[in-house]
């Protein structure tokens, strides 16, 4: 059993913390017997696993699966997983890449920087059958915080970062791009419907959608209207607000 925080794998492991070491070495960490699991069920590759004695369940899985599994103190744990008073197991994975935008109903992210956000769109999308986009200036969606709120729906959708602050890549895939906005005039029930796949645009949670973004050609504007007098919805609201009207309109 590992006891220190310097142990080599440990302490190669809790730099995957850190953004710039997940996109150098294309690795990440995620956390919990539910991530391990989802992870498992979607292919995703498992480099090594970390849990505590007397998580049975975990070691077992682990062994069934031919992770290589290493027993860590308490101590150690807290200092990998990034919940508090985490019971792990935290396992190391590469990070599946997408190859490119998908014709497909999408939803995508225009800076959106807070994790929980991110992850519960990840999440809602999954649930509603969304690619996932996410432009340069997005949080990292392989944050593990990211992959916590996103409680393994980045295992089943197909998730495209780094997207250029323009639209013209999702007008290339074929998708017709319709951006939330909070003083639209075209309210977004009207707005989602019509034939061909979407790419649902949601902004930063204090900026929005730049106004250069929503004046490029191709695009259209949706506000949801909020007759209770809010400036503004949270933007992992909005997101869910708007896959769901496209999923049932008419």
């Amino acid at each position: 059993m590992i006891t220190s925080l310097r142990n080599p794998r440990v302490a190669a492991a809790r730099k995957l913390r850190r953004t710039r070491v997940r996109k150098e070495s294309g690795l990440t960490l995620l956390e919990g017997p539910h991530l391990l699991e989802e992870a498992l069920t979607a292919g995703v590759e498992i480099r090594e696993a970390f849990a505590l004695p007397g998580d049975d369940t975990s070691q077992q899985r682990c062994r069934d699966a031919g992770i290589p599994l290493t027993q860590v103190s308490q101590a150690v744990m807290d200092g990998l997983a990034d919940s508090l008073h985490p019971r792990g197991p935290v396992g190391v994975i590469a990070i599946p890449h997408g190859d490119r935008i998908q014709p497909i109903d999408s939803v995508v992210m225009w800076e959106v920087t807070d994790p929980g956000n991110a992850g519960t769109i990840v999440r809602t999308a999954a649930a509603f059958g969304y690619q996932v986009i996410a432009t340069s200036g997005t949080v990292d969606l392989w944050a593990p915080k990211v992959l916590r709120a996103g409680a393994g729906g980045h295992f089943k959708s197909p998730i495209i970062e780094g997207m250029a602050a323009d639209t013209g890549s999702l007008l290339d895939a074929e998708l017709r791009p319709i951006v939330a906005v909070a003083d639209g005039r075209v309210a977004a029930a009207e707005a989602v419907k019509g034939s061909g796949s979407v790419a649902l645009i949601v902004g930063n949670e204090s900026r929005g959608v730049p106004e250069e973004v929503r004046t490029q050609p191709g695009l259209q504007t949706a506000t949801l209207p909020m007759p209770g007098g809010m400036e503004s919805l949270n933007a992992a609201v909005a997101a869910a607000i708007l896959m769901y009207l496209r999923m049932t309109a008419s």
